[in-house]
């Protein structure tokens, strides 16, 4: 089953590395650096999941998220976000509620296959509950 992510993540090697990780299994991958260009992308086009970093610059991922949630048809689309901080750490600085899931960097080959198995499992429940 093939799916469209945005992926919203300054740090230039993880977005590539996630990027190859999503094409290899056939899904499509859209990048961008910060949440400003996140949101310009999800206006523009429709997703199945969203990947976002938690900072990012001009726009980081505790204030993109809320921003995104209130684009059409964002509201529950499945939504995880990665950081190099704990998630303890994170769920201080934003709503946890928000999100479908937390990853933290940098990920190891077991954390990439969760990661694709919670997107892809995130993903069918979404399109199920759309229908």
């Amino acid at each position: 089953m093939s799916f469209n992510i945005l992926l919203v993540d300054d740090n230039n090697i993880s977005q590539q590395a996630l990027a190859e990780l999503f094409q290899s299994q056939g899904w499509h991958c859209t990048l961008a650096t910060n949440g400003m260009q996140g949101l310009a992308c999800a206006e523009r086009q429709n997703f199945d999941a969203v990947i976002s970093g938690f900072f990012m610059p001009l726009l980081d991922g505790p204030h993109f998220i809320p921003l995104l949630r209130q684009l059409d048809g964002y509201a529950n689309l499945p939504v995880v976000v990665l950081s190099t901080h704990s998630q303890e750490e994170v769920a201080a600085s934003m709503d946890m509620s928000q999100v479908n899931g937390f990853w933290r960097k940098p990920l190891n080959c077991d954390t990439k296959q969760q990661l694709l198995d919670h997107l892809s499992t995130e993903i069918v429940a979404w399109r199920i509950k759309a229908a």
